[in-house]
């Protein structure tokens, strides 16, 4: 049975020994399972009845063989489940899915699968098509793929969103938008020039000319004046 005897047995099965070891109230039972392991386990009792240790023995063993057998059908299902989720796939290895190099990600399907239905669907047609039919008729043989594979979700064409262009102008009012003529009272205009243009090259716009912007911060502002220096101007409250 594939175990070594300790002392004599008292009860013999098909599965196993029970083995009284010594002179001791100690047993030691043994059942064999079905791959052919072999388990043991000592019983104990306090008087001399050995029917009742024969009869814990015999439920051992029956308990141990039929939770081998559940283990073991468990076993293959889960194999069976998880092959049926997931197959291998026979060329590449890889589970059938998306990571599969074989996989039709737009089908959703194994390419060499919908590659067979496509070549059995033309062997089921050509024979129904005579040598005087047009080619258009094989085509429509081959097109009966196209109703059987998921077709793939066209996702909406997205506009082209033209990049707005900085102009000078937006330079101008990007600068001005939160100056009052209280910023440029008694300032010469290359003292309020010199600010503008360091803007314009941080921000990426284009530079108006000093003479220009002069000209556009009299004319957004009435409440200064200019009084012409040598070089420029200085702005002074009208």
């Amino acid at each position: 049975m594939g175990n070594v005897q300790r002392g004599g047995i008292i009860r013999k099965n098909d599965y196993g020994t029970l083995e009284r070891v010594g002179k001791t109230n100690t047993y030691i039972g043994s059942t064999t399972l079905p791959d052919g392991r072999v388990l043991t386990k000592r019983f104990r009792m306090s008087g001399w009845d050995e029917d009742s240790i024969a009869e814990r023995w015999l439920r051992w063993q029956c308990r141990n063989a039929d939770e081998e057998i559940e283990e073991e059908e468990a076993d293959m299902a889960n194999e069976i489940t998880n092959e049926k989720k997931n197959p291998t796939c026979p060329f590449s290895g890889d589970e059938c899915k998306y990571t599969c190099p074989l996989f039709s990600s737009p089908n959703g399907r194994c390419s060499i699968a919908l590659g067979g239905v496509g070549l059995y669907n033309i062997s089921c047609n050509l024979g129904l098509l005579s040598s005087s039919e047009s080619i258009e008729l094989v085509a429509m043989a081959i097109g009966e793929l196209g109703s059987m594979a998921p077709k793939a979700v066209e996702q909406p064409k997205e506009e082209p969103v033209e990049a707005h262009v900085k102009t000078v102008a937006d330079g101008v009012e990007a600068y001005l938008a939160d100056k009052t003529f209280l910023a440029f009272v008694n300032l010469h205009s290359k003292t309020v020039y010199s600010p503008y243009k360091r803007f314009c090259e941080e921000q990426g716009y284009p530079v108006e000319t000093e003479s220009n912007f002069t000209k556009l911060i009299r004319g957004r502002y009435p409440e200064l004046k200019a009084n012409r220096q040598a070089g420029g101007c200085v702005f002074v409250a009208a």
